[in-house]
């Protein structure tokens, strides 16, 4: 049996996850005092508004206990286990997974491990867990999860931006005269995660949330000819009004209603703040699974 492997960082609501039963490892968020787990001990709207205030988040990867001890229960099982993991790019979370996988392999060599580097953030690889796992549900064999696994990675592009530079000055993404000015004059960055390491880009910059509509639209419409074909998502920190409103631009300007919108939680959203908006899209299509519900 396929078991699935997920972790907070893809943002996938709770309902879903058992839905489809994605296991989800936790991670821990951190004022630097105090130590909480999403969900638990505090939630996203709780984690904004302390942010506002000026609390300082970090997050913690998983921890190798937690992979070791998870993994191996499966392996005694005979279970086959996936695990897709946020970007290496942006946590050193899966490196943790591959050294446990490693370590597994040294004591069960014939498990069957396969830890895979999302090279992505949030929702965006929350997708591709849930697509993963309609492909479990339709017994596709591990040789097409991986295949498609494979294509996801390769044609999946996000984009993103945010109204308040605080939450990327404090993570060491803007240098001070950057995030001043940019705050003074209504900055909008525009952001992508680049395919090949999966690390944060600024791609543009306008001012202000209608510019920035107009340059997403104009940005994907340059990168993908299928926009109409496939299920776009959206998602946000806090601002659903401007999720809903890129939603409506998004459904009139590519005649395509299916546009599902989704929220960033605290692991991704203690990096960005509440006002972040984005979205991801495909450049091609598989053939299958380019539409779908959650």
């Amino acid at each position: 049996m396929i078991k699935l492997f997920s972790d907070m960082g893809a943002d996938i609501p709770v309902e879903i996850a058992k839905k489809y039963k994605i296991q989800i490892f936790n991670m821990v968020v951190t004022d630097g005092e105090n130590e909480y787990i999403l969900n638990h001990d505090i939630d996203k709207y709780k984690l904004f508004e302390n942010m506002t205030k000026g609390v300082n988040y970090k997050t913690s990867q998983v921890s190798y206990k937690d992979f070791y001890d998870t993994f191996k229960k499966e392996v005694l099982e005979k279970n086959e286990i996936i695990y897709i993991s946020l970007s290496s790019g942006l946590s050193g979370t899966y490196n943790t997974a591959n050294m446990v996988k490693n370590d597994l392999l040294d004591e069960f060599p014939e498990a069957k491990i396969h830890i895979i580097d999302s090279l992505g953030a949030s929702f965006g690889y929350g997708i591709l867990d849930i697509k993963v796992a309609k492909m479990i549900e339709n017994n596709e064999g591990i040789e097409e999860i991986l295949k498609y696994i494979d294509f996801y990675k390769k044609h999946i592009n996000y984009i993103f931006s945010v109204d308040d530079l605080t939450y990327l000055y404090r993570g060491g993404r803007l240098n001070k005269a950057k995030f001043i000015i940019g705050n003074l004059l209504n900055i909008c960055p525009i952001l992508d995660i680049s395919k090949d390491e999966g690390k944060l880009n600024f791609i543009d910059k306008v001012r202000g949330h209608k510019a920035f509509k107009k340059k997403l639209i104009d940005i994907i419409r340059s990168k993908s000819d299928v926009l109409d074909k496939q299920t776009l998502v959206v998602f946000h920190g806090d601002c659903k009004d401007k999720a809903d409103d890129l939603k409506e631009l998004l459904i009139s300007e590519f005649n395509n209603s299916d546009v599902i919108i989704s929220g960033v939680d605290a692991v991704i959203g203690c990096h960005t703040g509440p006002t972040v908006v984005a979205m991801v899209y495909l450049d091609e299509l598989y053939g299958k699974y380019d539409k779908f519900e959650i």
